[in-house]
């Protein structure tokens, strides 16, 4: 389906095996998987037969195989799994494959694209982010074959996934739950002959994203593709309309490593993909603003882990008007300017609590100073603060010097001497200025 109906994935995919140097080879042997729906319940032993043939191809090379497909995935992946432990059900396909001087033996692996990098991919994924989609809201879709059936597929939870969610927001976008997430996408109910039920389903699905506000659907198979892509200007004709760009998989990490198929994707998708390329834009600038003050790599990773937010004790106290891990996911989505007026920036007490929990010892101390400081040259301060910096300013110390009460307690009462620290002050403020 990818390679003669929709190419332009494939060429999505290659892109990045190549960006990742993943070294891959093709064969003209290959047939359909063939697709588990239609061949399986037209005739089952055609159907077994085929994808042994096609394993016993891959086995010859020595080779596992890598599938974009969600129906090849689940035909090659669950045949593999019984050929491996039905001897009886291996003998009896080898016997038809002897005839075409072909034997499997249920060897090698299969892997699904998102499941690969999902394996073998993620560390490399991050360290490679060109355009980190901070502030992307994007609606998943899974798809029943890359899940289930769980007991020969074993990739991930049947009914509650998550290696997909986390490989979105692994470029930073968030993956949204929405209510219809794990229902099928009615692919077949055209060919079973009910189009209007497959167009029922895939609107069903569309309102629970759109309730979400997601900028973007991403999937990670192509029938998949063409229900919400294709589909969506189908129920245009029929007044409904939700212009949500879909993306497969590879499309998306494209985006985020900065490899540039835009122009072969506009072409090609008939939901136009525009405006996730006009919020991709001003992410990108927002990231730069962001990056003038703080490590966004760090950010990410401090949100995502979280480990002393309900550590910090003024969080435990005030958790209604402070809250850490808010705060950073605040920075992500660019609003820096809404968060140096915000009086709760100066809640944290430099207690260090978020620095001895931290994995990479880092912590937030450094990340509410640089806050501070910001608020403090926009002229976002808190009042005591103030009257603590402008007393500092004036006289080089933070309290006000009292003879008396040194010498009732009989200490020297000598005034320091802090002429060339307030000259000091006085320069780097013009200078900061």
């Amino acid at each position: 389906m990818i390679s003669y109906r929709l190419p332009f994935i494939e060429v999505s995919i290659k892109k990045i095996l190549d960006f990742f140097e993943i070294i891959y080879n093709e064969t003209n042997k290959f047939s359909c998987c063939p697709e588990p729906n239609g061949i399986k319940n037209a005739d089952n032993l055609v159907y077994n037969i085929t994808a042994g043939r096609n394993l016993a191809i891959a086995e010859k090379w020595e080779y596992n195989i890598l599938t974009p497909c969600n129906g090849c995935f689940e035909t090659l992946k669950s045949v593999r799994s019984e050929l491996k432990v039905d001897s009886h059900f291996r003998e009896r396909i080898n016997s038809y494959l002897k005839k075409i001087n072909l034997h499997v033996g249920g060897k090698i692996d299969v892997f699904h694209l998102v499941e690969y990098f999902y394996k073998v991919g993620k560390d490399r994924i991050k360290e490679n982010l060109k355009f980190p989609l901070n502030g992307l809201k994007v609606a998943v879709h899974y798809g029943c074959h890359l899940l289930r059936p769980s007991q020969k597929i074993q990739t991930d939870d049947p009914l509650d996934p998550h290696i997909f969610d986390e490989l979105i927001e692994d470029l930073g976008a968030k993956s949204i739950d929405y209510v219809h997430k794990m229902d099928c996408c009615g692919g077949s109910l055209e060919r079973a002959g009910n189009p209007d039920a497959a167009l029922e389903m895939i609107h069903s699905k569309l309102e629970s994203i759109l309730e979400q506000d997601a900028d973007a659907i991403v999937v990670g198979c192509p029938q998949c593709f063409i229900q919400f892509d294709h589909l969506q200007k189908e129920l245009k004709k029929l007044d409904y309309e939700f212009n949500i760009p879909v993306f497969y998989y590879s499309e998306f990490l494209c985006i985020a490593l900065g490899i540039d198929i835009r122009d072969i994707m506009e072409r090609y998708h008939r939901t136009p993909i525009k405006p996730v390329f006009e919020k991709v834009n001003r992410i990108h600038q927002k990231n730069h603003v962001i990056e003038k003050f703080f490590d966004v790599k760090f950010l990410k990773e401090c949100y995502s882990c979280g480990a002393c937010n309900n550590d910090c004790p003024v969080a435990k106290y005030m958790p209604n008007e402070f809250n850490p891990q808010k705060m950073i996911g605040m920075i992500l989505d660019g609003k820096i300017n809404i968060l140096i007026k915000d009086p709760s920036i100066w809640l944290c007490l430099d207690c260090y609590v978020c620095y001895e929990l931290c994995p990479m010892k880092v912590g937030l101390v450094e990340i509410f100073t640089t806050f501070r400081n910001l608020a403090q040259k926009t002229g976002h301060t808190v009042e005591g603060f103030e009257k603590e910096y402008e007393t500092f300013k004036k006289s080089g110390t933070v309290a006000m010097f009292s003879k008396t009460a040194r010498k009732r307690v009989g200490l020297e009462s000598v005034k320091p001497k802090l002429a060339d620290l307030k000259k000091l002050i006085s320069e780097v403020e013009k200078i900061n200025m």
